[in-house]
């Protein structure tokens, strides 16, 4: 409803496309360890989560990057409470490499900045010339950003960068160290093992209506009825206000006339391709992937099906799975060498091999258009609906401004409002944090506006989905309380099964670990004793798996021990374990001159990564001691609570 550049042509949202990527690398979520004291703090002004220096990260970027990413799926609906302290911890980190790096001198001008821009987003420069602020601004807009936010970030990155670039200095990977790298990737080992856990144990405790009460009654605390709000809701509708708004074929052509640039379709190619990828490759392994190219090349010149070999062999994943189609494609869009090909195709024609820096590909141009300008009729409707909605949006805002104004005078002048314009409020009774609300569904924003609200208290204007507003009254309030037992009765019973099923497993454990070395490694006589089954697993190496245990690294013992010997207790998610090794098998040092330069790449970038972690961390807790980095947790678990669910 209120996103009015929706609808400009590809090569626009393309380059959307593009800003969201940058943005998105400055902010990868990675867990960086917690600060030290800089933990734990209250400000004044619940907005702001973090101060750096004179910097700030507020609740409100915070949930623009969420609203971004879950827009894109990029993070699952129902983690935001994993994500968010990830983020900031990310965004402080990030700021505060930036804040250390200008103290030390480093700086960031206006022409390297636009430099850094050009080389991010070259589709910004037209044949070298900048496309303006206004679509500048205006694609930024799709994302919730504003031109300034936008630098910010990439000036911190470049910052950043520069600064890490100090600490990476000098990373040198001798012969022996790859060798060494290469075995522990390709050893294997076989172990015989069994669990001790909670669920061995759940069908032999019980628990009599006596023990259920007497662990409520210790426990009553834990067992709380949340605080619930009964609301008005009052919603104002894009459809019930649309009906009555006209617009003259004049206006449309007058907006036309105004607005050509928009419809302006650049020359574009409709290509599909077939990627097969060289990066990190050895120089073996390049001539066989050429080798396969050439071959499905000549397949597709015989007379092959491109889609399907597109299908089949294409390592591009999502084009492959349509049949190699890339849709339509602008100059900019491509690396060059790719762009070069497509754009010199007819449509049906097919490339040779195109050599990029992702590898070899197959191009064919299905349809090739020249620029042009789209005719006012082709237009004319959507040009029709757009300037209708944004008419309708600034009703919409008028009025629910009008609404909000007036229940926080009175609820009577609201309810009044609200009648004279056909907006009848609904009930929405006993809603506790988190739950779906009529006409609102389960929003974290609404879930943030009403927080904290007193009785009669009014949420400020919220967006619910493309097409609504919504402002709530609260007229009712049921605090928290304890929770009876007839309530939460099944929980508790099972909570208290749980605890004694954890008790007798740590018993049986303490048990196991005492008899261990007077049964020689006669595991099977081991498990028998506690009623486990003993497994065996395949020959695997660290980064395999095994059933049940988990990943084979847990076991990383294991691999340095001799057959027979028996290793444990091993904690792992699925309980405790013992492990007897049966069979031990060596790297198989042939496939080493293949790999040697790939692992050699993978080493440098493992140990830049730890450099970058241990660089970040000392700047952000040096700089915690120097009170010159503070984190609010307070602010940022009410933010969490309004995603809560």
């Amino acid at each position: 409803m209120f996103d009015l550049f929706r609808s400009r042509e590809k090569s626009v949202r393309y380059l959307l496309g593009a800003l969201l990527g940058v943005v998105a690398l400055s902010m990868v979520i990675t867990l960086v360890p917690g600060y030290g004291g800089g933990w734990g703090r209250s400000s004044s002004d619940p907005t702001i989560l973090a101060e750096i220096g004179d910097e700030t990260v507020t609740a409100t970027e915070v949930r623009q990057f969420m609203a971004r990413e879950m827009k894109g799926n990029a993070i699952p609906k129902g983690m935001e409470s994993v994500y968010i302290p990830m983020l900031v911890q990310q965004m402080v980190a990030q700021r505060a490499v930036a804040y250390q790096a200008r103290r030390m001198g480093f700086s960031v001008t206006d022409a390297q900045l636009a430099d850094v821009v050009k080389s991010l987003v070259p589709q910004l420069f037209e044949g070298g010339k900048f496309v303006g602020n206004e679509v500048y601004s205006a694609m930024l807009a799709q994302q919730n950003m504003t031109i300034a936010q936008f630098e910010s970030v990439v000036r911190q990155q470049t910052l950043e960068s520069r600064l890490q670039s100090l600490a990476l200095e000098g990373i040198v990977v001798t012969p022996a160290e790859v060798e060494e790298e290469y075995r522990r990737r390709n050893e294997k080992v076989k172990v015989a093992y069994f669990g001790i856990s909670p669920e061995l144990f759940k069908n032999k405790v019980t628990a009599t209506p006596a023990d259920v009460q007497e662990f409520y009654t210790k426990n009553k605390a834990a067992y709380q009825v949340p605080e619930k709000k009964s609301f008005l809701i009052f919603a104002i509708e894009e459809a019930k206000l649309a009906a009555g708004i006209q617009i003259s074929d004049a206006d449309l052509q007058r907006a036309y006339a105004q607005n050509q640039d928009r419809f302006r379709t650049p020359e574009r190619v409709k290509a599909r391709h077939i990627l097969l990828k060289t990066m990190d490759k050895s120089a073996v392994e390049l001539g066989l992937i050429q080798k396969k190219a050439d071959d499905l090349l000549k397949q597709i010149k015989s007379g092959g099906n491109f889609a399907e070999l597109a299908k089949k062999n294409s390592e591009d994943v999502s084009s492959a799975v349509k049949g190699g189609d890339l849709d339509w494609i602008v100059k900019g869009q491509t690396v060059p060498e790719f762009e070069q090909s497509a754009f010199s195709l007819k449509p049906g024609e097919i490339s040779g091999l195109v050599k990029t820096q992702y590898g070899f590909h197959i191009i064919q141009a299905q349809a090739h258009e020249a620029a042009h300008l789209k005719p006012f009729e082709e237009v004319k409707a959507e040009l029709r609906l757009e300037m209708a909605r944004a008419q309708v949006f600034d009703k919409m805002q008028r009025l629910a401004d009008q609404l909000h104004a007036a229940l926080v005078r009175s609820a009577a002048e609201g309810e009044k409002l609200a009648a004279a314009n056909g907006i009848t409020p609904v009930k929405a009774e006993k809603v506790g944090a988190g739950d779906p609300v009529q006409e609102v569904g389960v929003n974290p924003q609404f879930n943030e506006a009403v927080s904290g609200l007193p009785k009669n208290g009014v949420t400020p204007v919220v967006q619910i989905g493309q097409n609504k507003l919504v402002v709530a009254q609260v007229t009712e309030i049921f605090a928290a309380h304890p929770a009876e037992l007839a309530d939460v009765e099944k929980q508790v019973r099972e909570n208290l099964l749980g605890q004694k099923a954890q008790q007798m497993a740590q018993d049986k454990i303490k048990e196991a670990n005492a008899k261990l070395a007077s049964l020689n490694g006669d595991l099977a006589a081991l498990a028998k004793q506690f009623g486990a089954e003993l497994k065996t697993s395949e020959l695997v190496n660290r980064e395999g798996a095994i059933m049940g245990l988990g990943s084979a690294s847990t076991i990383d013992q294991a691999f340095s021990k001799n057959v027979g010997d028996v290793v444990g207790p091993i904690l792992a998610p699925g309980g405790t374990f013992y492990c007897k090794v049966v069979e031990k098998a060596p790297a198989d040092l042939i496939q080493l001159a293949v790999q040697r330069e790939a692992m050699v790449t993978q080493i440098k970038s493992r140990r830049s990564a730890e450099r970058v972690e241990m660089f970040r961390e000392g700047i952000v807790n040096e700089l915690v001691k120097q009170k010159k980095v503070k984190i609010h947790d307070d602010n940022i678990k009410k933010l969490l609570a309004g995603y809560r669910s």
